[in-house]
């Protein structure tokens, strides 16, 4: 089995992610290889289709049985133009935000598990904090799936309508003076933040990707409002709250469908496409503590983590 991932070894996402496939296959005699196409530090289409294209290599080399893509790059300049329809590998993939219709999924081939952000639990969960709060604003980076969990938000509030808080913007930051810009703004303009992907903010000076502790450490040093996460970081990033989706999860649920069609041979495309369900209750207690707020015991006895 060979996994193809979207960003780089060091991002915790992608970490979780492989835990998740090692703990589905437990008790399994799998070969379980690894590649990055490091979509985070090196966005640009063209790094992009090299990347791709010595990992289509390699597959065309190894002929893994199962290809795991996971998320978004790795099926728009693998898995889509290259992968898709043929018989064989067969390919799951995870941690896919866009609609599954950009890329033709499923197909004969291809199955997985789509990503969602669960941002009507969390801001209902903020709002149960801080009962003063109207509107939160969703600030991130300009990427491919950052749009695609915009758009995520938007389609929400269509189908059920309004959450507990009332989006004061969707904003898509491609350098981190743009980010530093929206966090400064959104003080005046926003009683919560909210935080998308943000990995790939460039310094507007340099060039350089800046990294997601140097963009939080900035942040949390200015910013005054409480703030609600959807990913792993958060836990790491002084977050007020968040429901958080799992990468282990994601990886699980992958891998469960890559045991099942290693030791069954059904076809990817006869296994039902899934989305992530659960939810883990983060509570940052020092954070609130830092902002001036007092979080209800409940919330904390409920909370699946605890950070104090």
């Amino acid at each position: 089995m060979l996994v193809v991932h979207s960003y780089n070894p060091e991002y915790i996402w992608t970490q979780h992610i492989n835990q998740g496939l090692r703990d589905a296959l437990v008790g399994m005699d799998v070969d379980m290889d690894v590649v990055y196409l490091d979509a985070k530090r090196r966005p640009d289409p063209s790094s992009l289709r090299e990347a791709a294209a010595l990992a289509l290599a390699r597959i065309e080399a190894e002929a893994p049985r199962v290809v795991v893509a996971v998320d978004d790059a790795a099926q728009a300049y693998l898995v889509e133009p290259f992968l898709k329809g043929r018989p064989s590998p067969q390919v799951v993939f995870c941690g896919v935000n866009a609609p599954l219709d950009r890329y033709g999924f499923p197909a004969d081939n291809v199955t997985g598990v789509r990503e969602r952000y669960h941002f009507r639990e969390g801001f209902a969960l903020v709002k149960r904090i801080v009962p003063g709060a109207k509107s939160v604003a969703f600030v991130g980076e300009d990427s491919e799936s950052m749009r695609y969990v915009a758009d995520d938000l938007r389609e929400e509030q269509r189908q059920n309508g309004p959450c507990a808080l009332e989006v004061a913007g969707v904003d898509v930051c491609r350098t981190f003076q743009e980010w530093q810009e929206k966090i400064l703004y959104y003080q005046d303009h926003a009683d919560v933040l909210s935080f998308g992907p943000y990995n790939s903010l460039r310094d507007g000076h340099t060039g350089r990707i800046v990294t997601p502790d140097e963009v939080m450490a900035w942040t949390n040093a200015v910013n005054a409002k409480p703030s609600v996460g959807y990913s792993d970081i958060a836990r790491e990033h002084g977050m007020l709250c968040g429901i958080l989706e799992s990468g282990h999860e994601q990886g699980f649920l992958a891998g469960t469908m890559a045991r099942e069609i290693l030791t069954t041979g059904r076809p990817a495309g006869g296994l039902p496409v899934v989305v992530n369900v659960k939810g883990l209750v983060l509570v940052n207690v020092r954070t609130a503590e830092r902002l001036g707020l007092r979080v209800p015991f409940e919330i904390i006895e409920a909370a699946g983590e605890v950070i104090r």
